[in-house]
């Protein structure tokens, strides 16, 4: 799924182009000539939508691929002292897996006004049935197996915390993601 509010097609055309017939949206404004708006946060922030891979020109139609060559964890840092990439050591890898760190921003969650630090183990601790070192542990064996390079992404704040700095704008952080896979 997507975050919905502010959509901008300019900032991001794929998600933009994808929400159309067989896409699911929660959370967002209708207006009464019946299109989206994604500018409304009247009712709430936290607008999502979901659409199939194939509203994506590029999408594998098979849904296989091989190992990865590259990992990307993506972090909301809220307080300004992650920098904008990191290329991630084996050891520093599993670190940032079993840990998860985050942040809660304004429309993730009902009453979060500004960010607040949150910890999701394997960054989805509610859907992992095993012991995080069981996934640790596999997640050490193919890095080394294949090796793949990990790195951390702020989609957060540089230059400062919350309030100070200024929020990773989306353009940035895909021109990092596009340069860590080519």
């Amino acid at each position: 799924y997507a975050k919905m509010i502010d959509l901008n097609p300019v900032k991001e055309p794929l998600i933009h182009a994808a929400i159309r017939r067989d896409a699911i949206l929660e959370n967002v404004v209708i207006t009464p000539e019946g299109t989206c708006d994604y500018m409304d946060g009247s009712r709430t922030e936290n607008t999502r939508g979901s659409y199939p891979t194939w509203h994506i020109p590029n999408h594998e139609p098979t849904g296989k691929a091989g190992h990865a060559k590259n990992v990307i964890f993506l972090a909301c840092d809220a307080f300004g002292v992650l920098p904008p990439v990191s290329k991630l050591t084996t050891k520093q890898s599993l670190y940032h897996l079993v840990s998860g760190y985050t942040a809660k921003v304004a429309g993730t969650e009902q009453g979060v006004t500004e960010p607040m630090a949150t910890f999701s183990t394997c960054f989805g601790g509610a859907f992992m049935p095993l012991p995080p070192r069981k996934y640790a542990e596999l997640f050490q064996k193919k890095i080394e197996e294949h090796g793949t390079t990990v790195y951390l992404v702020n989609t957060g704040w540089s230059g400062g915390a919350y309030g100070v700095g200024k929020r990773m704008d989306i353009v940035a952080t895909r021109a990092i993601v596009n340069g860590i896979l080519t």
